[in-house]
């Protein structure tokens, strides 16, 4: 029997993987290693593992061959959602508190709603605009829960740009038509670490601590395959803007992890903010049903 599973439920679960990357990326810091390190080693050992995985198989090998002639959108894509977001991101961890660079980063989530709606025609129903502002204002309330946001003026500079590179690589993979799999996630590491390894061969630190490969491997194997396929899985199947708004819950299990793992508890701003987002990713999912039974 097929299990055929909603894209808002890709777009979940993509959300609850992406936020392990700021509890491993501290992970990674306090092992030594820098985050120019941290990003280019996990998206060049990501594009390693899937593209021997790639050429071990005839089908995918075939698939990941066929791709070659969207390259310049696949070269777009990976500037935007592999460079930008891996590198600015990584920046931003090393500056900023988890919750405060994961709401930042997800708050560029309305590039991608309004993007879709001029030249996508997607309708954004009053559910969506709804959803959207449930999670903006649940995210602010946990970000203030922590009393952080004074003295990280280059994370949240850093932050805005990581999180507008994401937005408009959701938009373009939605209007280039890219398509999803793991031979598209060959491609876009591969252009990744191309443009990633350029302001790591600037600094003299180059080789990565072995006490940190541990937090980098888990960082390729959860968040960095895991995340991507889920997004692309989602985009393909779903609408740009409902991608966007339910991977805006990001920071809720960004917050949730740094609380179990480094004992960073909630103020009750931050429970109420909690209330906010699930109540908004309850709205973005019901949305996305309602916009799918009017279509059917």
């Amino acid at each position: 029997m097929n299990i055929k599973i909603r894209p808002e439920f890709y777009a979940l679960f993509a959300a609850i993987v992406n936020a392990t990357i700021g509890p491993l990326n501290r992970f990674a810091f306090n092992e030594g290693a820098t985050y120019e390190q941290v990003a280019f080693y996990k998206c060049f050992l990501a594009f390693s593992l899937l593209f021997i995985f790639c050429l071990a198989q005839e089908e995918l090998r075939n698939q990941l061959f066929a791709l070659a002639f969207k390259i310049k959108q696949l070269a777009i894509l990976a500037f935007l959602g592999i460079f930008c977001l891996y590198f600015f991101e990584t920046w931003a961890f090393a500056k900023a508190s988890i919750p405060l660079v994961s709401f930042l980063i997800y708050a560029a989530g309305a590039v991608t709603i309004m993007l879709s709606a001029i030249f996508l025609k997607e309708r954004i129903s009053f559910l969506k605009i709804m959803s959207f502002a449930l999670l903006v204002i649940g995210i602010i309330l946990i970000c203030l829960s922590e009393g952080r946001l004074e003295g990280a003026i280059l994370g949240i500079i850093l932050a805005l740009i990581a999180g507008a590179g994401y937005a408009l690589f959701i938009f373009f993979s939605k209007k280039l038509d890219i398509g999803s799999g793991v031979p598209h996630l060959v491609w876009l590491f591969g252009f990744g670490s191309i443009f990633l390894a350029f302001p790591l061969l600037q600094t003299e630190q180059i080789l990565l601590p072995a006490s940190s490969l541990w937090s980098i491997l888990l960082l390729v194997l959860i968040p960095t395959i895991g995340g991507f396929w889920f997004t692309l899985k989602a985009i393909d199947d779903g609408s740009a803007s409902g991608v966007q708004i339910i991977e805006t819950s990001d920071p809720l299990f960004a917050s949730l992890y740094a609380f179990i793992l480094f004992s960073e508890i909630l103020h009750w701003q931050g429970w109420i903010g909690a209330g906010f987002i699930m109540a908004g990713l309850i709205a973005a999912i019901l949305a996305e049903r309602f916009m799918s039974s009017l279509e059917n």
